[in-house]
């Protein structure tokens, strides 16, 4: 037979044997902005270039899907870094953090960018969008890939490829500039219509639609606290000449990463200190800390050095969780589709939790409530709790920044703190590791050894995570008063072989494995770092175990 059958959406239509995907993309071209971009088939994402060999069934994506966001972000990037060159053949782009539903790009040499510069960057995007390029692949010998980079003098590329053992390497790209292949593009240039261009420190963001609007880029938010620390991780990279994944192999093949492992850690060590100095050298005495921040971030061993810190200072800390404040699960919102909504601010007894915290810091003494997780209910055992003089009190939880939080406690009694890992490595000098990537890895990697679950139902989970994330905590992390990176330089390397077990645990006849095959992805750049060089306080032991600290 010379024709198959490829359904989608359960529909079949009929297409001729050897079809590309791409062919079947063009009689499916969508409406702007909400083009198809790409497909999975099997569960597994698939480029627009792949040969269709027999019947079979096709999801097409769009930028509300997971996966299409990704490919859509992924096509722009690509297409600013063919613009820049253009624009400035002389100059180096460099990826830098996530911010206002965007990502941070400067350039070196050459100083602050001006408004004509990003003018001029803008209008060769549009060109490239108005020329409806494709992308291309090209499928390089490895030595061949080597002096392609060489060339152009890419040594962050060249980096990758000293610990890369494929013999074969697959380049992209949009024009003359090509990148190292990670995962599906859009068919062509034309399909990412929706961007922004904002100038922003010294360089830009590269601002995008959010999956809820897709038609329109949303107000900027002001981030400046949240920028200032990720300017900070990045100097120090620079400093410690660890900008990127290849310089991290280097030291991990040659055994010198634990000098590199020690200065992250006394890092992290010297920040805790100093918030906990900001917090007793206070004019009025701050009798409460709320300390917030997305899930796998390292709260609760945050808190226990925080709590030893303030400890050398003189005040002795005493902990209280928001977790304890859940409302019994009967009792739980459900969140548009019917699920329980644990991430909601109304999840909690707010009104019990703020009466509480009223009474502590009037010296009263209160009954803490305990919540049994597994049962979801409030066990009727309490725990007797009193601020007396010389005490602070530390309490944890996503919602510690939010406003209707500790309204009855005075501002200047209060000290807020925002915990997330903020990562500053990069891949390579135009691929950034994704925060919330960090997160996740995190998050499969500790609730597979601590709570019994696999990959799959962490990977389940993270999407509500995520939205509660969005809604529930980022809005507020400007409120802080100090930030805190828990980021750690080197963790990837050792996640990498405890991840890789959780996720090799899943098979590619689950929907998820498409997010399983691009972790599985981004971890095959990283050489291991064996768990034993982790000192027993690092922030990680909380996820991989053998901590120092009782949980």
């Amino acid at each position: 037979m010379n024709e198959i059958i490829v359904s989608i959406n359960g529909e079949g239509r009929k297409y001729p044997k050897g079809a590309t995907v791409e062919m079947v993309l063009e009689r499916n071209p969508g409406v702007a902005p909400l083009f198809t971009l790409g497909a999975v088939l099997y569960n597994h994402a698939v480029d627009s270039d792949y040969i269709l060999t027999g019947d079979c069934a096709l999801r097409l994506l769009t930028y509300r899907d997971r996966e299409g966001f990704v490919i859509y972000r992924r096509s722009a990037t690509l297409i600013l870094i063919e613009a820049v060159h253009r624009v400035f053949p002389d100059r180096r782009l460099f990826i830098g953090q996530s911010l206002s539903n965007g990502y941070y790009f400067d350039l070196e040499p050459g100083g602050p960018l001006k408004e004509t510069d990003i003018t001029r960057i803008d209008k060769s995007f549009q060109e490239i969008i108005h020329q409806n390029l494709p992308f291309t692949k090209r499928h390089l010998p490895y030595q061949e890939a080597r002096n392609y980079f060489n060339e152009e003098g890419l040594l962050d590329k060249i980096n990758l490829l000293e610990f890369h053992r494929s013999p074969e390497i697959c380049l992209v790209g949009c024009g003359k500039v090509l990148e190292f292949y990670n995962g599906p593009l859009a068919p062509s240039t034309g399909r990412i219509t929706i961007f922004a261009l904002k100038s922003y420190g010294d360089g830009f963001i590269l601002r995008f639609p959010t999956w809820e609007e897709p038609t329109s880029i949303p107000p900027m938010r002001s981030e400046k606290k949240l920028f200032s620390v990720y300017q900070e991780t990045r100097d120090w990279n620079k400093i410690l000449s660890v900008e990127n994944v290849g310089q991290l192999n280097r030291l991990c093949v040659t055994g010198k990463v634990r000098d590199l492992i020690i200065v992250a850690e006394t890092l992290h060590a010297k920040k805790i200190a100093a918030i906990a100095d900001e917090i007793t050298l206070r004019k009025e005495p701050v009798k409460l800390v709320l300390i917030a921040g997305p899930s796998a971030s390292g709260k609760t061993t945050f808190a226990k050095r925080l709590s030893i810190q303030l400890w050398a200072n003189g005040l002795e800390p005493v902990i209280l969780s928001m977790d304890n404040y859940f409302k019994d699960r009967a009792a739980t919102p459900r969140d548009i589709n019917g699920k329980r909504d644990f991430e909601a601010l109304v999840a909690l007894d707010l009104e019990l939790f703020n009466r509480h915290l009223q009474q502590l810091i009037a010296g009263e003494l209160i009954q803490a409530p305990h919540f049994d997780f597994k049962q979801g209910v409030r066990k009727e055992a309490t725990t007797p709790i009193q601020l007396i003089e010389g005490k602070i009190l530390l309490v944890e939880g996503m919602h510690c920044l939010n406003d209707s939080v500790a309204v009855a406690v005075p501002p200047e009694n209060k000290f807020l703190i925002y915990i997330s890992a903020l990562t500053q490595l990069r891949v390579d000098n135009h691929t950034r590791i994704f925060t919330s990537d960090t997160r996740l890895l995190r998050r499969i990697v500790r609730d597979r050894i601590f709570r019994g679950w696999s990959a799959l139902a962490t990977i389940r989970r993270w999407p509500s995570v995520r939205k509660g994330e969005k809604h529930h905590i980022f809005p507020f992390q400007e409120n802080a008063d100090a930030i805190f990176n828990s980021a750690l330089i080197y963790e990837h390397a050792v996640l990498k072989d405890y991840a890789e077990l959780a996720l090799l645990d899943m098979t590619p006849v689950q929907p998820e494995y498409v997010e399983v095959e691009r972790l599985l992805s981004f971890l095959s750049w990283f050489a291991p770092i064996s768990e034993r060089e982790v000192p027993s306080t690092s922030i990680l032991r909380e996820f991989i175990g053998e901590s120092f600290f009782n949980y």
